[in-house]
């Protein structure tokens, strides 16, 4: 599944910041509560992500990907039920991420043969 926002131009891995003293699982079952309306529960440790890059300044961004499963009762399509303004979301293969514009664009390989094990990748970009 996918998230973009109005106005953003690309799309990224559903998800959000962690609150203070919030483990990072209950934060993804909070977030995908809030942008898509279902109580969904975190899944697997999956992939750790550490993504440099400059936007102005260096950035250094640490995401956690778990794999969910989507539930049963739910219909593959109930993605507009959340109060986020704005969001917007797609079911996509992870093969076809190569087809739209994907955030961090160098996740896509890593995605795409993950594996059943635990990961841990660093993305660094280039300075302009």
């Amino acid at each position: 599944m996918l998230c973009t926002v109005d106005g953003l131009g690309y799309w990224f891995l559903p998800g959000g910041r962690v609150r203070f003293g919030e483990s990072s699982d209950a934060a993804l079952a909070r977030e995908l509560a809030e942008e898509l309306g279902h109580q969904i529960p975190a899944g697997k440790l999956a992939l750790i992500a550490e993504n440099i890059f400059d936007a102005g300044t260096l950035q250094h961004e640490i995401g956690l990907y778990y794999q969910l499963s989507w539930p049963a009762a739910l219909a593959p399509g109930d993605l507009r039920g959340g109060t986020e303004p704005g969001h917007k979301f797609c079911w996509m293969p992870v093969r076809a991420l190569g087809s739209v514009r994907f955030e961090p664009a160098g996740l896509i390989p890593v995605l795409q043969d993950l594996g059943n094990s635990l990961q841990h990748v660093i993305l660094s970009h280039p300075e302009p």
